[in-house]
């Protein structure tokens, strides 16, 4: 007798999420692009092998652009661990100029999520991922709820024109906490001493979250993240 055998996806199907190499873009479709200031554009590289798309804010201080999933798929809840990991690439237009938040946030789709003048994330926001402001030279590992908001500055360089794998993971620990953890290059990333940041949420009313990446100017330069693939996949 002939055995029947799953598919590949029949067999995760305890998980949803994708893997998308983008390598084909349509605004909007899985993704929506951000991109209203002047100069600004989110657009395919024709030329990028593999897939990668440009997000790129123009030569405009404090203009932006992001590209967000077009829903909110993603909730942290118990018993549904998360994982979101994105391959990016950016070079500051100036010195540490550029701002730029990579994960999952609950409005990564509108304007400000990253606030003008390197001031931060918007008020408010629920967030889980990697943050990048105007003056720094390695990432923050940023779990973010309204009222409560950590940002632990790590050791990873961020920029420089290098491809880095960024992976945020949340573990619920219990009903109500749940452990962050932050990975570059499959490697966690560590404190200002040295330890492996972990960050603890509390899941009570945690909101719906969008993934993707935004981008923001420091200065007139203007700033471009590229982004060759995101991946995000969480149990049911």
């Amino acid at each position: 007798m002939k055995v029947l055998e799953l598919s590949q996806e029949l067999r995760e199907r305890r998980m949803c999420g994708f893997f998308d190499e983008v390598e084909w873009f349509v605004s909007p479709h899985r993704w929506t692009a951000l991109a209203a200031d002047a100069g600004s554009s989110v657009a395919a590289q024709p030329t990028g092998v593999g897939g990668i798309v440009a997000v790129a804010t123009g030569a405009v201080d404090n203009n932006e652009a992001a590209l967000a999933t077009t829903h909110r798929l993603f909730r942290p809840a118990d018993d549904r661990p998360l994982l979101g990991e994105a391959r990016v690439q950016f070079t500051d237009g100036a010195v540490a100029s550029a701002n730029v938040f990579v994960g999952l946030a609950d409005v990564l789709g509108t304007a400000d999520l990253l606030l003008d003048n390197g001031a931060g994330l918007k008020a408010g926001v629920h967030a889980l991922g990697f943050a990048k402001y105007e003056g720094d030279a390695t990432w923050r590992c940023v779990a973010a709820r309204p009222g409560a908001v950590q940002s632990t500055v790590g050791q990873a360089p961020a920029g420089g024109g290098t491809w880095q794998t960024l992976r945020v993971e949340l573990q619920p620990v219990d009903p109500t906490l749940a452990e962050v953890t932050f990975y570059c290059d499959d490697q966690p990333v560590r404190d200002a001493v040295g330890q492996p940041v972990k960050l603890v949420v509390s899941l009570a009313g945690f909101v719906a979250l969008q993934a993707g990446a935004a981008v923001k100017a420091g200065t007139a330069a203007g700033e471009t993240l590229l982004l060759d693939y995101f991946a995000v996949s969480q149990v049911r």
